[in-house]
């Protein structure tokens, strides 16, 4: 999951803490306005990266999809 080779902001974990974060004060965001979200986080990522840093939330359980919602889900 993290390259040494890379710098720590492209890393996918680091992607996935601050698209956390930003749920987090959000609370939660229309999936149709989920690329805003990426571009407010920072729009020079390419979008796959951002993809698969929601993908691990996911795994992880914190964050859920509810009536077209992406929602933050604390514990």
């Amino acid at each position: 999951m993290i390259d040494k080779d890379s710098k720590p902001k492209d890393t996918i974990l680091y992607l996935s803490a601050q698209l956390l974060a930003t749920l987090k004060k959000h609370g939660q965001v229309k999936l149709a306005l989920i690329e805003e979200l990426y571009e407010e986080i920072d729009e020079k990522q390419p979008l796959f990266k951002y993809n698969l840093a929601l993908n691990f939330l996911f795994l992880i359980n914190k964050v859920k999809i509810e009536g077209g919602d992406l929602v933050y889900v604390p514990k």
